[in-house]
């Protein structure tokens, strides 16, 4: 995923205008590991990771291999952006592509009842 910032931020003496976060090369792993990291620390204020802006901008700087408090200090809206495309990327819904099969949940018939 690529991401073009609109202020850049600063990386090892390097201002970077454009970020390229590989997501898809994170493992569950990573993902576990973030989670623990914040759940260690007590810095996550929301009930659910799955909202948290720390979890999304921790797993975003796990992908680019860079300290999140580089990502941290980008401003509001280039912040915003990432934490969205890596909540997007998370995210689990029924219009995913499957690539397992599944067997059919055969139809069950209505019982009717006569009371009467």
């Amino acid at each position: 995923m690529k991401i073009q910032l609109k202020k850049p931020v600063k990386h090892k003496g390097q201002e970077l205008y454009t970020l390229e976060i590989p997501l898809e090369d994170l493992t569950g792993n990573d993902l576990i590991e973030v989670e623990e990291l914040i759940l260690r620390t007590g810095n996550n204020p929301v009930q659910s990771l799955d909202f948290s802006r720390v979890y999304a901008i921790n797993v975003a700087a796990r992908a680019l291999h860079m300290p999140v408090e580089v990502l941290r200090q980008m401003n509001a809206h280039d912040f915003a952006k990432v934490v969205t495309e890596v909540r997007n990327f998370l995210a689990v819904s029924d219009s995913d592509e499957d690539t397992t099969e599944s067997e059919p949940v055969p139809e069950t018939p209505l019982a009717i009842s006569s009371d009467g």
